[in-house]
Order: structure tokens, then C-alpha cells, then sequence
């Protein structure tokens, strides 16, 4: 009887160990592979990850080839030794700006202790020394070394970050103006503790005072010190806000106009912002036919000659549905993006406020008329599509 009792329960042991080891979730290995973020990457690109995953503990080696040693790791080295100390890993590739006028490949071979060998390229193309300034902003036109044009960009206090992009312009000597402002908008740019009150006019600290125009006191005349990024939408900090009054920023704009009319539109652009962000250009044409209540310049506090504009414009891009979470170069549809500009003639509107679809033209017609090129983040596959839409209803234009 105690030998069949004994029996039992060791069967009773067998089986609930069965259960147990059943229970148990199988330790799943790790597989190592190793590939690069970005196997094409710009010509002024500096850098590009390559990303390891392997088991903690994994040793693994990274080796660097390129013709002439343009690329190279950390410290100038051409090869790494480590240990994975967590299951992934990033190393940088290190290399230089590409002026040679043609693109050039580099290899880079991760050998692991577990796991093989992998062997990886990436290819850097050409920089194109005609391009002033190539950054990742779905905001900013095609910069062009070209006609003396001054480009730069503000930075100041947004939230936390203490280096937020707060506008980018194009500025011509020759007019003593910015021919263009592009900025992003969005809700955190304008709420916070800018006060206009605190703001003063004077010189931008980037441009030489001799190119810029004396704005202590507004344009002579009836021409007011108009803002091409209003100071309404920087209220998100002092620094920002500050920045905005900057001579760059300003042109000559007659006072009923930036008044009224023009104060009416910045205005309605605020309202159209969205949670993906709304990316606008303002900018002033110089090279039409005046209306005859507008003189062809007029002078800043030292007597120099100031040219006033014919023309200003709003160039504006956004998500349709504006929560999309997306940059503007992952977009790949047509129909999610939507872009339009509004085209004002510089002239003494009296008290007219209003903006209609009548003011309303395409990117791309925009374009034609001022030779710069909006938006060139966008898809090239999308691109046209996108230039060539206007419908003023969805900007609340009617």
C-alpha cells in the first residue's frame, strides 16, 4: 500500500512539473543584423547611423572603407571594437561635406561574435554648390547663391528648447528688404510671454548696418515698419518676439494697407494653423508696376533711398486633416497636403478688410510670377499636383 501511495504521488510530482515547465515563457534569442538609417544621404550631410541588434554580450567589430578616408567613426578611426551592452546600439558615421561634383559610396562591415557578418554601403551625393542653404524646414524655398541675397536664421526660446528656429529670410541689399520670410506656425508660437510693449525696432546683428534701413522711427511718408513675420505669432517667448522687429523683417508698407487689409490676413492665417503645423512664406515683389497711390520709395531715418514693394504674398502649406503626425517629405498622397497663395497689390486700401478667392493663386502660378521655388520638401511624385491646387474654401477664403 505505501509503495502504491509513494507511486502516486510521484506521479502527481511528474505531472505538475509538466504544468509548470508549460507555464513557463520560452527565453526567445535575439538575432543579429546590423543596417544603416539612411543608405542615401545629402551632400552636406555630416553624419549617418548604423544600428546593431544583437544579444548583450555579443561582441562585434565595425569597419570603415572609403576612397580618400571621407568617412570614417568617432575619433577618426576606421574601425570599432565593443561589447553589446543592451540589445541595441547606434554608431555614427562621421564625413564631410561633398563637393567633389559626384556622389561617392562608403562600406562598412559589422562582424559579430554570434551572429555573422554584415556588410553595408552608403552612398553621399554631390552638394550642389548653388544652394545657399539646404536645411530640413518644410517652410523654406529653394536658397540660391544668386543676386547678393543675405539668407539667415533666427533662433530663439520656445517651450523648452532654448534653440527653436524662429524664421529664415532672404534679404536684398539692393532694396534693403527681405525679399521673402518663411517661418513655421503653430499654436505654441503664439501663446506666451511675448509683449510687443518690451519690443524695439533696430538693426538685425547678422546683416551690416549699412545694408539694412534706419527704422529707430517708421519709413518717411505715410509708410508704416511693416512686418513680414508678425509679431502676434511669436508670442511664445521675448527673444522671439524681439527678433520679429528686426529691420530685416520690415518693409514699407502704406499705412492703410499693413493696417487694415494686411493686418486682416495675418490675422486669418493664425486661424488657419493646425496641430501639424502651417508653413508660411511672406514675402514682397519689387519688380511690378506701382498703383498710382503708392511711390516708387521712400527713405529710412538716415536719408537712405528704401524701394517699396508692388505686391506682397502669402505662400501657405499644411495637412488637410492637420493631425497627421507626418513631416512634409513623408507625405506621399496629393490629397493629404494642401497649399495656396494669396496675391495683394500694394496700394491704399482705405478701410477694405477683406480677403477673397479673387486674391487666391496657385504655388506654382506664384512662382512664375516671382522666380523663387516654394516648398521644395514636398515629394517630387507629388510635387506639381500639390503647386498646381488652390481652392480658397479651404482656407475659409470664399
Amino acid at each position: 500500500m505505501l509503495k502504491r501511495v509513494n507511486y502516486i504521488l510521484s506521479l502527481i510530482a511528474v505531472a505538475m512539473a509538466v504544468v509548470l515547465t508549460g507555464c513557463e515563457k520560452p527565453v526567445e534569442s535575439i538575432e543579429s543584423e546590423a543596417y544603416i538609417n539612411n543608405e542615401t544621404v545629402k551632400g552636406e550631410s555630416k553624419n549617418c547611423a548604423v544600428v546593431l541588434r544583437a544579444e548583450q554580450g555579443t561582441s562585434y567589430r565595425i569597419t570603415i572603407q572609403s576612397e580618400g578616408d571621407w568617412a570614417h567613426l568617432s575619433g577618426g578611426v576606421n574601425q570599432v571594437e565593443g561589447v553589446m551592452e543592451a540589445t541595441d546600439k547606434v554608431v555614427y558615421v562621421y564625413f564631410s561635406k561633398n563637393s567633389s561634383g559626384q556622389s561617392r559610396m562608403a562600406s562598412v562591415q559589422v562582424d559579430f561574435s554570434y551572429g555573422g557578418t554584415f556588410t553595408l554601403f552608403f552612398t553621399q551625393l554631390s552638394y550642389d554648390s548653388t544652394i545657399a542653404i539646404s536645411r530640413e524646414w518644410a517652410e523654406l524655398p529653394l536658397c540660391k547663391n544668386e543676386n547678393d541675397y543675405i539668407y539667415n536664421t533666427h533662433y530663439g526660446t520656445l517651450g523648452y528648447k532654448s534653440d527653436a528656429r524662429n524664421y529664415t529670410y532672404c534679404f536684398d541689399p539692393k532694396v534693403r528688404a527681405s525679399l521673402w520670410v518663411a517661418y513655421p506656425l503653430h499654436s505654441s508660437h503664439m501663446s506666451g510671454e511675448g509683449n510687443r510693449n518690451y519690443s524695439s525696432f533696430g538693426y538685425d546683428p547678422k546683416v551690416s548696418t549699412s545694408q539694412q534701413a534706419n527704422l529707430t522711427k517708421s519709413y518717411n511718408g505715410w509708410y508704416d515698419r511693416g512686418h513680414q513675420l508678425p509679431a502676434a505669432d511669436r508670442k511664445c517667448s521675448q527673444q522671439m518676439m524681439d527678433q520679429t522687429f528686426y529691420a530685416t523683417n520690415m518693409t514699407p508698407q502704406q499705412y492703410n494697407f499693413n493696417q487694415n487689409k494686411w493686418g486682416v490676413l495675418e490675422g486669418r492665417v493664425r486661424n488657419m494653423s493646425c496641430s501639424d503645423t502651417l508653413y508660411v512664406v511672406t514675402g514682397a515683389y519689387f519688380d511690378g508696376v506701382h498703383h498710382s497711390s503708392i511711390d516708387a520709395q521712400t527713405t529710412d531715418r538716415s536719408g537712405n533711398v528704401c524701394p517699396t514693394a508692388t505686391h506682397y504674398y502669402k505662400v501657405l502649406l499644411r495637412t488637410k486633416k492637420g493631425n497627421t503626425g507626418l513631416r512634409i517629405d513623408e507625405i506621399k498622397d496629393a490629397a493629404q497636403l494642401r497649399a495656396i497663395a494669396i496675391w495683394l497689390e500694394h496700394k491704399d486700401t482705405g478701410d477694405d478688410t477683406s480677403i477673397t478667392a479673387a486674391d487666391c493663386i496657385s504655388v506654382a502660378e506664384l512662382e512664375a510670377k516671382v522666380g523663387f521655388t516654394f516648398f521644395p520638401m514636398i515629394d517630387d511624385e507629388i510635387e506639381a499636383k500639390v503647386k498646381s491646387a488652390a481652392v480658397p474654401s479651404e482656407w475659409g477664403i470664399n
